[in-house]
């Protein structure tokens, strides 16, 4: 059974800590907590204010000339803020921390996350008329389809956000009616022997990872991806079947980061032929049991060099791209770039705007142009938005 280690935290001596301040909330980063000036000019990121507010920050520590905290009290209020609605709501080491924007109202969020995403194009030098509405959840909570706790044996929750401490949940209000009947039902088993943690190994806890596609945890096991709200994996779906109606179904595709088969299935509707890579082992059994005869999967590491390189030489005479990345982005874009000269449609969906703007420059840079930027909010009650865009070869 894999053992999980709690991550070594370093401490800061009282001396390293500033005392708390007053200050106003100039903006937002991009991991959502609040821009703050200290009165010494120090910039801290605080985490549970909203732009506008004038809060008292409670330090929490500093790298450099940066700071950290938390908000110890509102002194000005916005307009946008809520009751968070969750008892495990916040940010001190007994509150879960993973709903960082649940103090807010849903509108201001997407609010935020669209003008996130106008930045980023802007700063790439494109008009914004190519970004469109930013598309909201229908449910605002409740809409999770996977979850991932953590289990001593005794306690089984979330890790604190910025801490190692296992928080008790009883109910979590993002997750759908079935997964709120598993944890549930997981709860009942405690206390579970075959769930303690061996502190004196260095074990702090196990994993237990749900599914709304399953009544049964997966201990300790991490499922294969998958787009964690469904509602808006269908938008997305749809969005893309859209985006390619009007291509030449003879073009020949090539799929990266394909998964299981989540957007090949679409791809495969309306092209010939779909060359799906990817490194994960179950998803390529996954894309083998499609049986479709338009597909293709192939296994490449698409972060090692060797694979990509390969992959290129086989695919040479792609002329058009679908790529939904992990987090970290499109690394390995510059062997596609230099040598798949005949590319013309790249559609990118991106889990992270800032790699998903640093990717689109090397992309403008090499003769694409932004067609259409579509931000959708697939995780409500944080600072996390999609992307979904086009780039065509000018």
């Amino acid at each position: 059974m894999p053992k999980h280690r709690r991550t070594p935290k370093k401490t800061l001596g009282k001396k390293a800590l500033d005392a708390p301040f007053e200050g106003d909330v100039r903006d937002l980063a991009s991991d959502g907590r609040g821009i703050v000036s200290h009165p010494d000019g120090r910039i801290f990121f605080v985490a549970g204010c909203w732009v506008g507010e004038r809060v008292l920050v409670k330090p929490t520590g500093r790298k450099g000339n940066v700071g950290f905290g938390i908000v110890e009290s509102v002194l000005n209020p916005g307009a946008e803020r809520r009751e968070p609605g969750c008892s495990k709501h916040g940010f001190d080491h007994d509150k879960c921390g993973g709903c960082p924007w649940m103090f807010v109202s849903y509108e201001a969020q997407c609010q935020q996350k669209h003008r996130r995403v106008v930045s980023h194009v802007q700063r790439l030098g494109v008009g914004t008329e190519v970004v469109r509405e930013i598309i909201p959840a229908p449910e605002p909570l409740g809409y999770r389809n996977r979850a991932q706790f953590k289990t001593d044996g005794t306690t089984l929750g979330y890790v604190a956000s910025s801490s190692n401490n296992l928080v008790d949940v009883v109910n979590c209000p993002v997750l759908n009616p079935h997964n709120q009947t598993v944890l549930s039902e997981l709860r009942q088993q405690l206390p579970n022997k075959l769930w303690r943690a061996d502190r004196r190994h260095g074990v702090y806890w196990h994993t237990l990872d749900i599914d709304d596609t399953s009544a049964v945890a997966s201990l300790d096991a991490r499922l294969p991806f998958r787009q964690g709200n469904s509602a808006q994996n269908a938008v997305m779906r749809q969005w893309l079947s859209d985006a390619v109606v009007g291509l030449d179904p003879s073009l020949p595709v090539l799929e990266l980061f394909a998964g299981g088969g989540n957007f090949t299935e679409i791809l495969a509707q309306h092209f010939g032929s779909v060359v799906a890579a990817e490194g994960d082992e179950q998803c390529i059994a996954a894309l083998t049991e499609l049986s479709n005869p338009a597909i293709t999967p192939v296994r490449a590491d698409l972060f090692n060099l060797g694979d990509v390189e390969s992959l290129v030489r086989s695919c040479s005479h792609t002329k058009v791209l679908i790529l939904d990345p992990p987090r970290d982005g499109w690394g390995m874009r510059g062997p596609f770039i230099k040598s798949m000269k005949k590319l013309q449609t790249i559609i990118y969906i991106s889990c992270d705007p800032a790699t998903w703007a640093r990717d689109c420059a090397d992309l403008l840079a090499a003769d694409f142009s932004l067609q259409e930027v579509v931000p959708i909010d697939l995780f409500p009650q944080t600072p996390h938005v999609e992307i979904m865009s086009i780039l065509q070869r000018s």
